[in-house]
């Protein structure tokens, strides 16, 4: 029985070290990204042309949100989408990999809440549209951020993180940004107050309950065992 017991506390040891390895890593995810939902675009996108001027819609049924927690298994998003979202996450998450956000912005407190890939998913006329220099593409999307909260976006272009000069806070919980090309969307937010998420995620809490039930029912078992013993 003891045997078992330290077997249970090694274990117990191995999950917290690691959640606190989480933790420390160079890059903070909030704990619900690994299932967090696509953001939604709100009144559909419009492309620019060079000079910013609006120039046509985005066909919306043309274009894919894939977030993190559907990569593996929609069968949607392209492959090479797919696999860039899935490597670019865990080399961030490894620490391998760091956002390079501006001198003006603290990156130890800086938490990201949202990853997904953009994609066109229909190879029309649009797709050829967007890649030619300086053409660029407005969205809209609701992430249901406070107002007045600074927000760092981020794409993932020819293997290179780089920050999204024009974003919009519009204070109704929805951001706007203009994108260069499709790829992978990092959003950024500074770290609420007390070092806890808004996202009501509870995995921490659930992490240690679990590890608690374990305990108490091998120092129960280990109580009834031993009187046992004392009883022959």
């Amino acid at each position: 029985m003891k045997k078992v017991v330290c077997l249970i506390t090694a274990i117990m040891l191995c999950i917290s070290l690691a959640s606190f390895a989480f933790a420390d890593a160079d890059v903070e995810f909030v704990p619900s990204i690994s299932y967090k939902g696509a953001p939604e675009v709100v009144g559909g996108g419009t492309i620019n042309d060079p000079n910013g001027t609006s120039s046509g819609e985005v066909p919306m049924d043309h274009l894919l949100i894939t977030p993190l927690a559907e990569a593996e298994t929609s069968t949607k998003i392209p492959a090479e989408a797919r696999d860039e979202l899935l490597y670019v996450y865990d080399e961030l998450n490894k620490g391998n990999m760091k956002l390079p956000y501006s001198g003006e912005v603290d990156a130890s407190k800086m938490i990201v809440r949202d990853l997904f890939d953009v994609s066109w998913i229909c190879d029309d006329g649009h797709k050829e549209l967007v890649a030619l220099p300086g053409v660029t593409v407005t969205l809209t999307f609701d992430i249901g951020i406070p107002a007045n909260t600074d927000v760092v976006v981020m794409t993932y272009i020819n293997g290179t993180w780089s920050e999204i000069v024009s974003v919009k806070n519009n204070g109704d919980g929805t951001i706007t940004c203009v994108f260069e090309d499709f790829c992978p969307v990092a959003i950024s937010v500074p770290v609420p107050d007390g070092g806890s998420s808004d996202t009501g995620d509870k995995s921490n809490i659930t992490l240690w309950v679990v590890l608690l039930a374990v305990s108490s029912v091998a120092v129960v078992a280990m109580v009834v065992l031993r009187r046992r013993e004392l009883m022959k």
